[in-house]
């Protein structure tokens, strides 16, 4: 770009940063509470602040002057089977993706649904009423509710699209670092993953972290390798809008520039074109776009934080993520002892990566560390899709691991090198076998809702308790009694023939309603479980005869 466009983007900001008054920003954005008009009304000064920012960064920009850097002839063309792969890849990923898209969603797609997914846009991008709020997957999801109303299928979709958009960018980093054949096994196990069709069905953000992560780490690659001004300036395209779709994104950053901070120190000695040029195009800039996007709803975090309680204690204990995540892999790899031969490819993928191109391994440990040692301090729940955006780097590693093990088996029995390649095509046969466990409803709240429907009398009340009373009212406008106490519960009993409760996360419960938990267990009767693919998402529905009847069948 010449540095005249530059510089007349530039006057463009700073102008409208200090000229558009910030009453005349609210008022054109939407209407509102008064705590929210004020929460805006702050956002508007400092996106102001933002554009006069922006436009002085871009008048410096004007001066910078990029080098013309001729690429190096490291990287193989691409060839006819090679295409032909990655794109049969990533239409079986798409394929794989669609089936049972329009289960059953789990209580965080519900809140999606109903609190933001439904609204205009406008009121998207100036709405921030928790986390539950992944801006740039909500804008997809209400593209997707336009285009083919409002279901399942259209919540989920952008997932979807993030889904397989990994792939593909696990595809070009993998062939940067590692070589083509390792890049298309890598995108192959990461389209037959159970782990990944899961997170590619939920309404949430995670895939378009997992791309951005991805995708970003590539162009970061890139940039320290050839210093291309378009990498850089990509890099803070694709890190900006991770954080705009998940906000663990800020993490993925402060690990690649740490990354970056380090090859500076490492290669102080050398002939570095464009050394600075990460930090002003790529870091800086990441940083002014990821400001402009958020400028308006800084206020409404910064007051949300304090809203957020992490009501489960064990969720915030780092053992109980870890052995989470081991019971994840046993899924994924369909059983303990397939799992424990996954953990020693995985380490000896990584000990080759440390000693080949150590950057993967910093890419895969240093965001989950920083993320992780936050978490933990400010008490927040640490569950383990907090580190799904590292799993692109952790299966490069397990591909890598593979082949390496495979090609040392095959030197020791004198048998044919690609002995490697089938070590890799076996892993992604194991993982195949686990897909099927990916589909169904994430929580059958349908299910248990058709049940109680099928088999209550006249005269029968129906009551929800916890997490379940906002998905049985707002998501199926069912007018059951939401208790909130035993004494209400107690109540609703005594005038009733039968009673039916229904209720989910049995954890969240006994932590928030213990008084009501005990109660169910001593005086209701389990009648039915509605698992779904989500842990602890069990629906369970209890049932007890009125006290009355009770009384009289003791007596008797």
């Amino acid at each position: 770009m010449s540095p005249m466009i530059v510089s007349a983007l530039g006057a463009l900001f700073l102008l409208a940063g200090l000229a558009s008054p910030p009453s005349w920003i609210v008022a054109s954005l939407r209407p509102g509470s008064a705590e929210l008009a004020r929460l805006l009304l702050l956002g508007a000064w400092m996106f102001k602040a933002a554009l006069a920012v922006t436009g002085l960064f871009l008048f410096v920009l004007r001066r910078f002057r990029p080098e013309r850097i001729v690429p190096d002839g490291d990287r193989p063309a691409r060839s006819r089977a090679e295409l032909w792969g990655i794109a049969a890849i990533l239409t079986a990923a798409a394929a794989l993706r669609l089936p049972a898209l329009d289960s059953g969603l789990w209580l965080d797609e519900i809140l999606t649904y109903v609190n933001y997914a439904r609204m205009p846009y406008l009121e998207i991008v100036t709405t921030y009423a928790s986390e539950n709020q992944h801006f740039l997957y909500t804008l997809g999801a209400h593209a997707a509710f336009q285009m083919f109303g409002e279901n399942a299928f259209a919540l989920r979709l952008p997932a979807v699209i993030f889904g397989v958009l990994s792939i593909w960018a696990v595809y070009l980093l993998g062939r940067t670092l590692s070589g083509a054949r390792e890049a298309l096994v890598t995108a192959a196990l990461l389209a037959f993953s159970y782990h990944h069709i899961w997170f590619s069905q939920n309404a949430r953000g995670y895939t378009g972290l997992l791309f951005w992560t991805i995708f970003s780490s590539w162009l970061l690659v890139l940039g320290l390798r050839r210093g291309h001004t378009r990498a850089w300036t990509g890099y803070a395209i694709a890190a900006s809008l991770g954080v705009y779709t998940h906000i663990t994104m800020l993490f993925v950053i402060a690990g690649q520039f740490l990354i970056y901070a380090w090859e500076l120190y490492r290669r102080r000695g050398e002939a570095w074109p464009q050394r600075y040029s990460g930090l002003l195009l790529g870091f800086t800039a990441a940083g002014l776009i990821t400001l402009l996007l958020h400028a308006l709803v800084l206020p409404q975090v910064f007051s949300s934080m304090h809203k957020t309680v992490s009501v489960v204690s064990e969720w915030k204990n780092p053992l109980w993520t870890a052995l989470e995540i081991a019971r994840g892999l046993e899924v994924n790899f369909t059983g303990g002892a397939v799992a424990a031969a996954a953990l020693l490819v995985f380490l000896t993928g990584l000990a080759s990566y440390w000693r080949s191109n150590r950057v993967l391994v910093w890419l895969l440990f240093l965001p989950p560390v920083l993320g992780a040692s936050l978490v933990i301090a400010v008490g927040h729940h640490l569950w383990p899709r907090f580190f799904f955006f590292a799993m692109g780097f952790g299966a490069l590693i397990a591909v890598r691991g593979a082949r390496v093990l495979g090609e040392f088996a095959a030197r020791r029995l004198r048998l044919s090198p690609a002995l490697g390649t089938a070590v890799c095509a076996a892993m992604v046969l194991v993982s195949a076998l686990s897909v099927p466990r990916a589909y169904g409803p994430k929580q059958d709240y349908a299910g248990a809702k058709a049940f109680v429907d099928a088999n209550r009398r006249p005269g029968d009340a129906v009551v929800t308790v916890g997490l379940a009373s906002f998905t049985y009212k707002e998501l199926y406008g069912l007018n059951w009694d939401a208790v909130e106490t035993p004494e209400e519960l107690k109540a609703i009993r005594a005038r009733a023939n039968r009673t039916w409760v229904l209720y989910t996360l049995r954890p969240v419960l006994e932590s928030t309603d213990p008084e009501i938990a005990a109660l169910l267990d001593r005086d209701y009767r389990l009648v039915k479980r509605f698992p779904g693919t989500l842990r602890e998402g069990t629906v369970f529905v209890s049932m007890a005869e009125s006290e009355i009847r009770t009384s009289q069948a003791r007596a008797n």
